[in-house]
């Protein structure tokens, strides 16, 4: 295990580094405040170590339990009950996630506890859905087709505020303890089928979930409407580092117990009612359970102490200055760096290139999401400059997703879902929002039409640009299949020559 910590801190360094130094240099040349830097540098730490510990934590601890749970109940459950825990399961993740805690908060006009218990409904019925889909086999190409259609249809008829806020909604659900529970569940049920489609099923689940809380989001702004006005004070600290970073620690630690508590129970329920795991394999469990919740804390903490404050500042600095225009190529480089450092992207790309025996490796998959997120930062940034609205993005987007499916093999489509809710993740909340939501603050832009927005444009882009390479990647390998076919009739017509 030690040595899988050092290799996941030197990865983790890699991450954050280049983007913390881009971040910095900015922050010397706007000359933003000293205090505000140095916490920002401690924050950058936080990052490597909590990447690396999560990294390592998750991969024995929540991975093996999310297996352990969708195997155990297709093993032993009927349909009915797999379908209803599948239900729970959905609902009690999401109603424990820090991110959508957040967001909800900082809509006005919207309760609360309506907002997050509709989302969770919404995940819980999306993501039964998507186990139905894998044990039935059905075609995750004609769900995801009429989960779309629902969308365009309800995007014509809902309050425009409520575009921004329904696709980011989905993208927070996703977060890093959700997403690898979510496609090792997935894994066990497929698993348990034992069929040449089966690999490809494990995928998907976490993509057709994200739906769900778009369309209840949808729905619910046929009947709530929100203001413009958007209250930018939380983002300013006006308390010192330490204090600033001991509290951050602190409610980091809450948030992560409470998320993860639901997870623990479920496991620990199936093991009572008949889950065989090992005493070796439960130690294993707990000490990647421990290594999991220290990662998390210290990354939520180094995100919110010091990621949401520079983000706000810088984009209110920048919108105050000449360079306006230099925010979207800004955009495209910290797009292109940020997906590295997200915790939940190096659980899933590890995920998928095991479960496909390295045929889709690690380094594909990184840089097709890191093209996706660098459009979509800079798509947002754009957005806010010149007034452009969310609708005129988003229903082209996922236009343009609709007809990519019918193209592109059925693994990379189940793969592409899943990656793009797993790109908006902690650092999209705590850094990319806030900067949009400086610019906009500065310029006396509607924060909610305009600022929100970049987690679904987030989860969008990379949802296109995986789908692209998996066209170009079947392309290559019928291309290989087609050489490799005529090179044995070559052989075979001298070997007949010869005769």
């Amino acid at each position: 295990m030690q040595n899988k910590i050092k290799e996941n801190l030197i990865d983790s360094y890699k991450s954050v580094i280049p983007l913390s130094v881009i971040i910095i240099i900015l922050a010397f040349l706007l000359k933003i405040k000293s205090d505000v830097i140095i916490s920002f540098i401690i924050s950058s730490i936080f990052l490597i170590l909590g990447i690396a510990f999560f990294t390592t934590g998750a991969d024995i601890s929540i991975v093996e339990i999310g297996k352990s749970l969708g195997n155990y109940l297709v093993k032993k459950s009927k349909l009915f009950l797999t379908l209803i825990v599948t239900l729970v399961l959905g609902i009690v993740i999401t109603l424990s996630e820090p991110d959508l805690m957040v967001l909800a908060s900082e809509i006005p006009s919207i309760p609360n506890k309506l907002m997050i218990t509709l989302v969770s409904l919404g995940i819980g019925i999306f993501l039964m859905l998507g186990v139905y889909r894998i044990i039935k086999r059905k075609s995750y190409r004609r769900l995801m087709s009429i989960s779309l259609l629902i969308i365009f249809i309800l995007l014509y008829f809902t309050n425009s505020n409520f575009v921004s806020i329904s696709f980011d909604a989905a993208g927070v659900t996703t977060g890093p303890l959700s997403v690898p529970v979510i496609v090792a569940f997935g894994y066990g049920i497929a698993k348990f089928r034992r069929d040449k489609d089966s690999t490809s099923d494990v995928f998907g689940l976490g993509g057709l979930a994200s739906m769900g809380p778009v369309i209840v989001l949808l729905i619910l702004g046929l009947f709530y409407k929100t203001g413009s006005y958007f209250d930018t004070t939380s983002f300013i600290s006006n308390i010192s580092i330490f204090e600033k970073i001991t509290t951050s620690i602190i409610s980091g630690f809450k948030e992560i117990i409470i998320s993860i508590s639901p997870i623990v129970l479920l496991f620990i329920l199936s093991i009572i009612f008949g889950n065989k795991i090992t005493k070796e394999e439960i130690i294993k469990i707990i000490l990647g359970l421990l290594l999991t919740i220290l990662g998390l804390t210290l990354f939520i903490a180094g995100a919110k102490s010091g990621f949401i404050e520079m983000g706000y500042l810088l984009g209110n600095e920048i919108a105050s200055s000449n360079y306006q225009d230099f925010l979207i190529p800004l955009g495209l480089i910290l797009g292109y760096i940020i997906i590295t450092a997200e915790p939940a992207i190096k659980v899933l790309t590890k995920q998928i290139s095991d479960l496909t025996m390295g045929s889709i490796s690690r380094k594909m998959i990184n840089l097709s999401l890191s093209i996706g997120v660098a459009v979509a930062v800079s798509l947002s940034l754009a957005r806010v400059l010149y007034d452009i609205p969310m609708i005129y993005i988003i229903v082209p987007g996922y236009f343009i997703v609709s007809l990519l499916m019918y193209y592109t093999p059925k693994m990379f489509i189940t793969i592409a879902f899943d990656s793009g809710g797993a790109a908006c993740g902690a650092l999209t909340t705590s850094f990319l929002l806030p900067l949009c939501i400086g610019v906009a603050t500065y310029l006396e832009k509607n924060v909610l039409s305009l600022a929100f927005g970049v987690g679904s444009l987030v989860c969008l882009t990379p949802i296109i640009t995986i789908q692209l390479l998996g066209i170009i990647y079947d392309y290559k390998l019928k291309s290989l299949r087609t050489k490799q076919n005529l090179d044995e009739t070559i052989i075979d017509y001298e070997v007949s020559c010869e005769y």
